[in-house]
């Protein structure tokens, strides 16, 4: 049972971290066009991107001690 939990936190990460670098990128990417174009994110985007972070955040917390 704790191997599945395992396997399933780590999944769960490694997609948070995927949707991370996702929003990082497309951030630099309107940030470096020319001319720079607003990088726009619905309010549901941003919710889960926040939630995405925090569980990166309490992964990392977590497994450091």
């Amino acid at each position: 049972m704790l191997n599945q939990i395992e396997f399933y936190t780590t999944f769960i990460f490694i997609f948070s971290l995927l949707a991370t670098i996702r929003l990082t990128v497309g951030f630099f990417k309107s940030f470096l066009s020319d001319p720079p174009k607003p990088f726009e994110i619905t309010n549901i985007e941003s919710i889960t991107h926040g939630l995405f972070i925090t569980y990166i955040i309490t992964f990392l917390i977590y497994q450091l001690s």
